[in-house]
């Protein structure tokens, strides 16, 4: 039977509400993961599956990469790795709750980066999206600056990582398959994490340990916040304007917040309600189609952005919980 083009689309607005949540749950689940295995040892395996599902799904597409476009992966794949190792440090030493809402900053800050790189002024709206954002993340620090740690500096690294890493997309995705690029970013993070791991963080990955109820949590962030999450985002695209799939996807940091609370991870305070409604309207504003210009030129129609032609939408291709 064939599917209508409406209810298509409700299908697709129905994958990433689904996505949307597995990725808020993801930073719950790397914060349990991590009470038992090092951020290295967890990076390894999160990358290394990932990289075998892609390779099976998409292995078509992959064996027709030239070498350049393997090149291109690579490098996107050392800023993807950049961004995903400061976030899993992080998340061992700060809150899930934290680590959300900083690692969400990202789709605000790539308008700015994108003025870097192309000399392209950003919107009104994208400096008022950051500076409600980062006003929201300031009162993180209500609690008193000891609840500020490296931990949180690290996540909002992350943060800068992962805008970059879009920019770098964007210029390295147009002439090749997004689906193969994504195997080599996940291949590039599974050497580079294990050439860290072994180097620089091997005692803590003999020290690492498994308990059964990791299993579930391992399995979300390897097949589920990675490949499948990343297919259904392709999918949405060709489906969705840009602007609403980035929308939809960008309430991962919010909902990171959220399961934390709800799951007894964290109390609920007065200040990490602030920030979290700080956060949202500041992802709400910076994805606003109050203009029909974008701030990357020339951008491939399945990577958003901002000034010559919409906003900068998804951020990253592979989920950030």
């Amino acid at each position: 039977m064939k599917v209508s083009d409406n209810n298509k689309k409700l299908i697709m607005y129905v994958g990433l509400a689904s996505v949307a949540i597995i990725w808020g749950f993801g930073f719950v689940f790397m914060k349990q993961v991590l009470v038992y295995m090092s951020p290295a040892l967890l990076s390894i395996i999160r990358f290394a599956i990932s990289a075998v599902v892609m390779l099976v799904i998409f292995f078509k597409q992959i064996v027709k990469l030239t070498k350049k476009q393997w090149l291109n992966g690579i490098i996107a794949g050392v800023f993807m790795s950049l961004g995903f190792g400061l976030q899993t440090y992080g998340i061992a030493i700060t809150s899930s709750s934290n680590s959300a809402l900083l690692t969400g900053l990202n789709i605000v800050m790539v308008p700015f980066f994108a003025w870097i790189f192309y000399k392209k002024r950003p919107p009104i709206k994208s400096f008022v999206a950051a500076f409600v954002g980062f006003c929201g993340i300031a009162f993180l620090s209500a609690g008193g600056f000891s609840k500020i740690n490296y931990g949180d500096l690290l996540c909002f690294l992350c943060a800068i990582a992962f805008a970059i890493h879009f920019i770098v997309l964007d210029k390295v995705t147009k002439d090749a398959d997004s689906n193969a690029l994504t195997f080599v970013q996940m291949l590039t993070a599974t050497v580079i994490f294990t050439f860290v791991g072994l180097v620089f963080d091997f005692q803590s990955i003999k020290e690492s340990t498994f308990n059964t109820g990791m299993i579930f949590p391992l399995f979300s962030l390897c097949v589920l916040s990675t490949g499948y999450a990343y297919v259904v985002q392709t999918n949405a695209q060709k489906h969705i304007p840009p602007s609403q799939v980035s929308l939809i996807l960008s309430c991962e940091s919010i909902l990171g917040a959220v399961f934390s609370v709800l799951l007894g991870l964290e109390l609920f305070t007065w200040y990490m309600g602030v920030s979290i409604a700080g956060v949202a309207l500041a992802l709400f504003i910076s994805q606003a189609n109050l203009s029909r210009k974008r701030v990357l030129p020339d951008i491939s129609p399945d990577e958003p952005a901002d000034t010559v032609v919409d906003l900068p939408d998804e951020p990253t291709n592979t989920a950030n919980g």
